[in-house]
């Protein structure tokens, strides 16, 4: 997949969706796509999990680790689980990205086939968005009142 994102958009389509830090993401991903791995460690997505994936607008990426943190709540299971969640989102980070790029790259290209509205339209989807850190923070909430309601469902109703 990764192999795609260049040969079907080119470098400079790639650059102006992820905008901040392409260099980064650039080389992460000619790396990967030349050795086929899948993993490589991010430290923006080790410190700051759902939020960097808000930051870079992989809202449905968070919400599926947020609602796979439920399970956080369970005694002795969630612990390993918010480890497993912790570091692959820092292993995978860079691949979910790519692929994320990959997918919005191919549905603007069919939804905007004109080459110039193309192009305003990379810039306008991609890049980073403080804005996805709020609306991730305020999911994080809601998942986290879902998950508290469960443990104290689990319990009998009591705290």
């Amino acid at each position: 997949m990764l192999n795609r994102l260049f040969e079907e958009f080119g470098e400079e389509t790639v650059r102006s969706f992820v905008q901040k830090n392409a260099d980064y993401y650039v080389s992460k991903w000619k790396l990967m796509a030349k050795t086929g791995s899948k993993i490589s460690w991010n430290w923006a997505a080790f410190a700051f999990g759902v939020f960097w994936m808000g930051y870079r607008k992989m809202y449905l990426y968070s919400a599926i680790v947020l609602a796979l943190s439920i399970l956080d709540y369970l005694p002795v299971v969630g612990l390993l689980v918010a480890l497993a969640l912790w570091f692959g989102v820092a292993m995978l980070g860079n691949y979910l990205y790519g692929r994320y790029t990959y997918e919005t790259l191919v549905q603007l290209k069919e939804e905007y086939p004109d080459e110039e509205t193309f192009k305003l339209m990379v810039i306008k989807k991609g890049g980073t968005s403080i804005g996805g850190v709020v609306i991730v923070f305020i999911m994080a909430i809601l998942f986290s009142l879902v998950g508290a309601a469960l443990e104290v469902s689990m319990r009998g109703g009591r705290f």
